[in-house]
């Protein structure tokens, strides 16, 4: 499923995501991810429904404006503490199949927005 054509230089811009790979820029992503700060880094939970506030720390510390979260084919919603927690801390948060969370995060990257993203692929 190609997602758009890019007319966003960003080496962050997301290119594609399908049988659960990302693509971005010239790399090929088959592991789960995070972008903070335009940095690209393994995201090393395997399973979304496990999430802890511990593992958005260092996320909220950079302060982005929102968390998107792909949660993979499925949408899961993680602890209302959790959300309640990262709310608190002024930054909002989205959780959303992999494949909209590309979008949104596309959208909110051409608009030059501080956004932090997680994908389960």
């Amino acid at each position: 499923m190609e997602l758009t054509l890019q007319t966003n230089k960003s080496a962050l811009f997301i290119k594609n995501y399908e049988n659960s790979c990302l693509y971005i820029a010239d790399k090929v992503y088959d592991h789960n991810i995070v972008i903070i700060e335009n940095i690209i880094s393994k995201w090393n939970i395997d399973n979304i429904s496990n999430l802890k506030i511990d593992d958005f720390e260092d996320i909220m510390n950079t302060k982005p404006e929102i968390i998107i979260i792909g949660t993979g084919r499925e949408p899961i919603i993680p602890k209302v503490e959790i959300i309640k927690n990262i709310q608190d801390r002024q930054i909002g948060v989205e959780f959303m199949r992999t494949e909209s969370a590309c979008k949104t995060f596309n959208l909110l990257l051409s608009e030059e927005r501080n956004v932090a993203c997680i994908l389960q692929v």
